[in-house]
């Protein structure tokens, strides 16, 4: 009677401690891409690229700098450098300005670079996310469908608990055998060890979850079913996995150019004014300037233009294999979902027609089991079977919504 009391106690306690403590997917959600370091890694490099983008625009414009040297060389008879070489000194102090020309056509291959990185760190960005969703929502469900068997495993401790106070007194008169409420509390006990098992079980893929999205909190919470539907017809040309293979293509291009770009002719102007001489104490006398052009023209490098070609005409073939594994595999498997999901659900629908007789059936026992009309087995078999086909209805919703998720991984992938 005591341990009946306790047990009853603890669950009202329970029930609530859960109130108001209630967490949706939406949260976990929010939270988990909020908190992503590898998102947050992604929007860094997006800026930064702004910056690149600065300094490859700044390398066209003329290049200014300040030199000045103080170079004194001593002669003494025989020791020194020759002085027709050195003239005892070397004094200078001038500005140098300096730009190289026709060079519009490498700065917009390194823009173009640029622009391509963005858009593949925007990608990245997608792909990154809905990779994290679908994680997330995977043990959001996990721990959905633990707290299902929990919340259901707890009420079902209640009903024993009640119908065992029953039956107890129901022996006490006489109706029932001794051993049919001895059956009814071994029933019990058992139902109270599974409940305290699931409850651990239930924290524990909680606190997976609290990991995944990056948050440390040790709370218990009420997790409510989510509505998760198919994000969309699946389209392929939208995909950010597919649409990076574009990506990467027009990467390889615009690395090949820059190949080309890096074998051109290279000419560049010069110019400095300021005073050059050989005597500290006359260098006022030697002000001046001068202003030149510069050709640079490559001739021969061991053929490494042909073989850095090569190199990225191999990379060109291996994107090119992914990229039509990838139209395969992206047909083949949201064809597999999708069967997956409408033999799930023929399977619910007739889950739930088991579970509304099983139900009545267990009503009408619980009346004639108080009445002392039938044996304790009868009512014992019919609570397991009514169990046994409630957890399966669980399990098969959360299966749908798993597969959905699935589905719609692999939409956006």
């Amino acid at each position: 009677m005591i341990r009946v009391a306790v047990i009853t106690i603890l669950l009202i306690c329970y029930c609530s401690l859960s109130l108001g403590q209630v967490r949706s997917l939406d949260y976990y959600l929010k939270e988990g891409l909020a908190r992503s370091p590898l998102l947050k890694d992604y929007a860094n490099q997006y800026n930064s690229v702004s910056f690149d983008s600065a300094l490859v625009k700044a390398v066209k414009k003329p290049q200014v700098e300040a030199r000045s040297v103080l170079q004194y060389i001593p002669v003494y008879g025989n020791f020194g450098y020759d002085e027709v070489v050195t003239d005892h000194g070397n004094y200078q102090g001038m500005v140098g300005v300096s730009q190289d020309i026709f060079r519009g056509r490498e700065v917009r291959n390194r823009l173009e670079a640029l622009g391509l990185q963005r858009k593949s760190l925007t990608n990245s960005t997608r792909i990154t996310t809905n990779e994290l969703t679908m994680l997330i929502t995977s043990q959001y469900l996990v721990s959905l469908s633990a707290w299902n068997d929990l919340s259901f495993n707890k009420s079902f401790l209640q009903l024993l608990v009640s119908e065992n106070e029953i039956v107890r007194q129901l022996a006490g008169k006489g109706i029932y055998r001794q051993t049919d409420w001895l059956s009814l509390e071994v029933e019990t006990q058992t139902q109270e060890f599974l409940v305290r098992r699931l409850q651990s079980d239930f924290e524990s893929t909680l606190r997976q979850l609290n990991v995944v999205c990056g948050l440390n909190d040790t709370t218990s919470y009420v997790l409510i079913m989510p509505e998760i539907s198919v994000s969309g017809p699946p389209d392929i040309m939208k995909s950010p996995g597919y649409m990076q293979y574009g990506i990467d293509s027009l990467r390889i291009q615009n690395e090949k150019s820059a190949v080309d770009i890096r074998y051109r002719p290279k000419v560049s102007w010069f110019a400095d004014a300021g005073f050059l001489s050989h005597d500290l104490t006359a260098f006022y006398t030697h002000f001046g300037y001068s202003a030149g052009l510069s050709l640079s023209i490559p001739v021969y490098d061991g053929n490494q233009r042909s073989i850095e070609k090569r190199k990225l005409d191999i990379e060109e073939n291996t994107r090119s294999n992914y990229r039509d594994n990838f139209l395969v595999k992206y047909d083949q498997e949201i064809r597999q979902l999708n069967s997956e999901i409408r033999a799930e659900r023929e399977i619910q629908s007739g889950l739930e027609t088991q579970l509304v007789t099983s139900e009545k059936l267990l009503k009408a026992l619980k009346v004639e089991l108080e009445a002392g009309l039938i044996q304790m087995i009868d009512y014992l078999s019919a609570v397991k079977n009514y169990r046994i086909i409630n957890k399966a209805l669980s399990d098969s919703r959360i299966k749908i919504l798993q597969l959905t998720n699935e589905l719609n991984y692999l939409i956006n992938q």
